[in-house]
């Protein structure tokens, strides 16, 4: 028994191969191995799928990202190989990406109907989802409170379901939209990202996105800091990822939570080296300017966002 897991919705194909790992291993006293196949060397992964259990029982393997090994050719060339005569193991693989369909890899298993892809939620397909999991969880909520909410949740399945757990909390009949501000009243990252992202963008707007921020009374300085925040973390990730790091080990170092890697790797290779230059110097200059009074924050920032 085997499935591959994979998809650019990464937290929600993680969360359902775990969903079906914790099942399998609920069936029956089976050995569990679980692996992150990124970095792992080929001749080792082959010799521990080769290998009998310890007690000769049935083994539920847990294989991550396989296809970001450097070696992965011959990994997966012995892997389907290798799934086709297995009888025993029950074997499961997550990819933290979408993997082209007219690879062999995903071909394998789309063949024999034992693929699972989930692909990046759009607005309209995100409110459906978010439908499905408040029914699931018995929570009645009003269409206002849930567009209010999943604005909150800046259409991000993990920290939407993040906060479905603190709802819960709440034990109300019904949930309001009083209830989803007093709970979340602070969205400033996620404003500042799309600031950031506006601002990238050839035809973005961050001037709206700013005057939200104004509006909500936030610190110009304090926006200006979360600015070289993060572009210090997409930055960071950029360097890491172009010197073969692992995406735990950005994790790790830029000690941030493992499913907000792909995204903030994927934003940071929108920038190139030159324009990463540029924010920084211009953040700078503002920053220097601000703090000898020679320009007022607000209007500093309203610059910033028209010239970058």
């Amino acid at each position: 028994m085997y499935k591959l897991y994979i998809g650019n919705e990464t937290y929600l194909s993680f969360t359902e191969a775990k969903k079906f790992v914790k099942t399998l291993r609920d069936e029956s006293q089976f050995e569990y191995i679980s692996m992150d196949a990124e970095k792992i060397k080929a001749g080792d992964l082959i010799d521990i799928l080769s290998s009998n259990s310890l007690f000769n029982t049935q083994r539920v393997i847990f294989l991550k990202r396989v296809y970001r090994n450097k070696e992965r050719e011959s990994i997966i060339t012995f892997l389907l190989e290798y799934l086709d005569s297995n009888s025993t193991d029950y074997i499961v693989l997550w990819e933290d990406q979408k993997v082209s369909s007219v690879t062999k890899y995903v071909k394998f298993f789309k063949q024999k109907n034992l693929l699972e892809e989930y692909t990046k939620l759009n607005k309209r397909t995100f409110a459906s989802w978010a439908k499905g999991i408040l029914n699931s969880e018995n929570i009645n909520i009003n269409n206002n409170a849930l567009d209010l909410l999943i604005q909150y949740s800046n259409y991000d399945t993990e920290r939407f379901e993040n906060s479905i757990k603190k709802l819960k909390l709440l034990d109300n009949d019904s949930i309001s939209e009083e209830d989803i501000r007093e709970l979340y009243p602070n969205t400033l990252e996620e404003d500042i990202w799309k600031l950031l992202d506006e601002i990238n963008s050839e035809n973005g707007q961050p001037l709206l996105i700013l005057e939200n921020l104004f509006k909500q009374e936030v610190d110009p300085n304090y926006i200006i800091s979360m600015i070289v925040r993060n572009i210090r973390l997409r930055t960071m990730a950029k360097y890491m990822i172009e010197k073969g790091s692992s995406y735990s080990e950005i994790a790790s170092v830029l000690k941030i939570p493992p499913f907000t890697v792909g995204p903030i790797v994927s934003s940071a290779n929108r920038y190139t080296s030159e324009k990463i230059k540029t924010v920084y110097e211009k953040l700078s200059s503002l920053d220097y300017e601000i703090k000898v009074g020679r320009i007022e924050p607000k209007l500093g920032l309203t610059l910033l966002c028209t010239i970058l």
